[in-house]
């Protein structure tokens, strides 16, 4: 039985919705989609499933419930948005120089996929790899 449900979009909660955004502009070549008057939301286009920031307080105001903060001194939280390229050293060496910290150089799964780790300006775990064949 094929389902209605699709995932349409994540969201990552950031204490500085616009610097983000063009951080990931910079880094990984994402154009901005929209961002809101008060800088409390933004998305990037990133094909059929949207990635969104949002203002980690606002999150809180919207929810209810005070999330985990993501920041570049604490461990990552526990996932990580995984961005497919076909230049894997070159997407990593792009993202350094914008600013993203590398945890794992590019190395070959057995799988056959190249992959590697950064973490962003807010210390999210960021996976660079190539399309799985």
């Amino acid at each position: 039985m094929e389902t209605e449900m699709k995932l349409g979009y994540a969201i990552v909660y950031v204490n500085d919705v616009a610097a983000t955004l063009a951080f990931y502009e910079r880094a990984f070549g994402l154009k901005q989609k929209s961002i809101d008057d008060n800088s409390e939301y933004g998305e990037l286009d990133t094909g059929a499933t949207r990635l969104g920031f949002s203002q980690a307080e606002f999150a809180d105001s919207l929810t209810g419930v005070k999330h985990y903060r993501n920041t570049a001194t604490n461990n990552p939280g526990g996932f990580e948005l995984a961005l497919i390229t076909p230049d894997v050293a070159k997407a990593v060496q792009t993202a350094k120089d914008a600013g993203a910290v590398v945890i794992a150089e590019p190395q070959e799964k057995p799988w056959g996929q190249t992959v590697a780790y950064l973490r962003d300006i807010n210390g999210v775990l960021i996976e660079l790899a190539t399309p799985l064949e």
